[in-house]
């Protein structure tokens, strides 16, 4: 195996045609591994210098692994078994002091899913490969803090299994959830897995808008609009409730919607939607598509206009519908376990985090 190190954020271009290559090899192939996300998140959020992109290419020169890592300061209580953190909107805590960790490019707040990128036919070799580079070729680290694992990575144990082999203490533990719906072939089959009293609220609010008056289903298309669909996406996400509206007001939040509504948008994977009312936004859903999949990453309203519509809902209910008519095989509302997930069917997948403390 041969090793490379880059701590120049132009790697994320360099590498991208042979990391898009590499991702349907892998064990997991997510749309936030993509390199055009990471590089966004890198320009928003990443710390000058701290850049540690480790690259593995087998005895053919072929890249086989990537471990998109950068050296962060994260401030948080050491005596916890899983420290609570946030990178990008850093959480002030009794007790926390300042620790080195190596962290994902991707965060701990803005991407649902992270890992490394491995060729499933090469897996003990290149995991071998990337935690010698990590103990032998990347100085000043105190922690290994690896978030939004998805459920069955091999990061979990064959990395956590090298770390203890070495005598370092690992924890693994469930970050969160993914509620998601396994979609049918038609929507009368959805409707029927719904419980008796969610399937007739769905029926009638999807009814009661249409009956309302003139609604229509929009969808992003072209590089025309997008900014102006931005726009209004940000004024529905900030109305929608207190803790969206304090989340966006950050400008670098703004910013990284802007970089991968753009890049999602030239991928093919943008799906920015909208449902008005009369000629007027009442709710937005900023989506995308990968493989089989919709991902519902973020959505607003506006709970002052059209609330007696439900007009989230509505949406969301157009959206599986829509997904179904295009063959889609999952609806995936990505990380947190708000209620009406579980109305409209889902159930939860998990999402692991593995934290690895040098010995003492």
């Amino acid at each position: 195996m041969r090793i490379e190190v880059h701590t120049d954020p132009q790697a994320f271009a360099d590498l991208g045609a042979e990391w898009q290559d590499l991702l349907p090899r892998s064990f997991s192939d997510t749309l936030f591994q993509q390199p055009a996300w990471q590089e966004a998140w890198w320009r928003v959020f990443g710390v000058e210098g701290m850049l540690r992109l480790i690259a593995v290419r087998d005895g053919s020169g072929r890249l086989a692994g990537v471990a998109p890592l950068f050296l962060g300061q994260v401030a948080a209580n050491a005596a916890e078994p899983l420290p609570t953190l946030s990178f990008e909107r850093p959480i002030s805590q009794p007790g926390a002091t300042v620790h080195s960790a190596l962290l994902f490019v991707g965060g701990t707040e803005v991407s649902d899913y992270l890992d490394m990128v491995v060729d499933r036919t090469q897996g003990p070799a290149v995991y071998q490969a990337l935690w010698e580079t990590v103990l032998e070729a990347i100085p000043g680290w105190e922690w290994i803090d690896l978030h939004c694992l998805p459920d069955g990575s091999p990061t979990l144990t064959m990395l956590g299994n090298l770390a203890k082999a070495k005598g370092f203490t690992v924890t693994v533990g469930q970050e969160d959830v993914c509620p998601f719906i396994a979609l049918p072939d038609s929507w009368e089959a959805y409707l029927s897995r719904l419980g008796r009293k969610e399937r007739h609220e769905l029926r009638r609010k999807m009814r009661r808008a249409e009956l309302s008056g003139q609604v229509e289903l929009t969808t992003v298309s072209d590089e025309a609009g997008l900014e102006s669909s931005l726009a209004t996406f940000i004024a529905l996400h900030e109305a929608s409730t207190p803790d969206k509206a304090d989340f966006m007001r950050d400008p670098r939040m703004r910013e990284f919607f802007r970089l991968v509504a753009h890049a999602a948008l030239a991928n093919g994977w943008l799906d920015l939607s909208f449902l008005a009312v009369d000629g007027e936004p009442a709710a937005s859903m900023f989506c995308f598509r990968y493989h089989d999949a919709v991902l519902v990453y973020n959505s607003g309203f506006d709970p002052r206009a059209w609330a007696g519509l439900s007009p989230g809902i509505v949406l969301l209910g157009l959206r599986i519908q829509q997904a179904i008519e295009e063959g889609r095989r999952e609806f995936d509302f990505l990380q947190g376990n708000e209620r009406y997930k579980y109305d409209l069917g889902a159930q939860d997948r998990p999402v692991w985090r593995l934290f690895i403390r040098r010995p003492a």
